[in-house]
């Protein structure tokens, strides 16, 4: 039995280690308090969810019918940006997505060390211009959208050169 806590507390470690999103190499103030709005809306949809469906399975039951899952909208993403570079890259991400009325759900003042990587919510769907640099190097520019299946964005600077054909 207790084997079996054991393992069960592992698995749920990994999974909520994994399904983190943080603000560790955000500068901005926006941008975190941006984060922490996004992520305590996910978990509210996600826990209407499963409580909605908790409730049909229960009224399924009841009545001897068929249990049919529903769920929200998808409205946000989670993305990891990579620094592939040698070096600090200083990153900022644009989008023409609206938060709450109160502005645009740009994420600003990403600073990432050598090698680091950083997890974000993001709306889905939605486009990012995403501008990113060293200290030595010239701002790059890349557009990513959340609608496609890559979750890791990786970035090193010169990237944007090679991809423009520009080398």
């Amino acid at each position: 039995m207790k084997r079996k806590n054991a393992i069960l507390w592992i698995l749920a470690a990994i999974i909520y280690s994994g399904g983190c999103t943080g603000t560790r190499h955000l500068t901005d103030t926006t941008s975190i308090k941006r984060q922490h709005e996004m992520r305590s809306a996910r978990i509210g949809s996600n826990v209407g969810d499963v409580m909605v469906n908790l409730g049909n399975m229960i009224i399924s039951a009841l009545l001897g019918s068929q249990f049919e899952q529903t769920s929200s909208e998808r409205a946000f993403k989670r993305i990891t940006i990579i620094n592939e570079s040698t070096d600090s890259l200083y990153v900022n991400m644009v989008t023409d997505i609206v938060w709450k009325e109160d502005g645009y759900c740009d994420i600003m003042g990403i600073v990432l060390p050598a090698g680091a990587r950083q997890k974000l919510l993001t709306p889905f769907p939605a486009a990012y211009n995403v501008y990113f640099r060293t200290p030595d190097s010239e701002e790059e520019k890349m557009e990513i959208r959340t609608d496609h299946h890559q979750r890791r964005i990786k970035l090193r600077a010169g990237m944007t050169d090679w991809i423009n054909g520009n080398e």
